[in-house]
């Protein structure tokens, strides 16, 4: 149940580079986590260039225009080995997909026991989830 919250600089993406981006995202959830396809949620936030601040350059990357911050979150207990293969796929993937250099992708990952997500109804469908570490 991955929830991906994309943050960009407006004006850089267009709908079909955007498209490229949300695509890739998902892409990278189904191969590596192997959720089925229809486990889709994302929230695009085209920010103002006075909204969406951050340094030039970080632990000897170099951020552009094209700068994107992607967080996830979903439910805990998966490897940290998995998590790790993740964070390689969505920068292959969104690299390729929007044409960005390797070092304008930010990625948060943030794991919550099932009991903390809810689809709806006020119930928590995922709180028997359990999966190995």
């Amino acid at each position: 149940m991955p929830l991906a919250k994309i943050h960009i600089l407006e004006g850089r993406y267009d709908e079909r580079r955007l498209g490229n981006v949300s695509k890739a995202i998902q892409d990278a959830l189904i191969s590596v986590l192997k959720i089925p396809s229809d486990d889709f949620f994302q929230i695009i936030h085209e920010l103002p260039r006075n909204r969406f601040l951050h340094t030039p350059s970080f632990l000897e990357m170099k951020y552009s225009d094209d700068f994107i911050v992607l967080e996830l979150a979903f439910i805990s207990g998966r490897p940290k080995e998995t998590r790790l293969a993740l964070l390689k796929e969505l920068n292959a993937r969104i690299v390729a997909g929007a044409g960005i250099s390797p070092d304008n992708l930010m990625v948060q990952l943030s794991e919550g026991p099932g009991e903390n997500f809810s689809f709806g109804r006020g119930l928590a469908q995922r709180a028997s989830v359990s999966q190995a570490s």
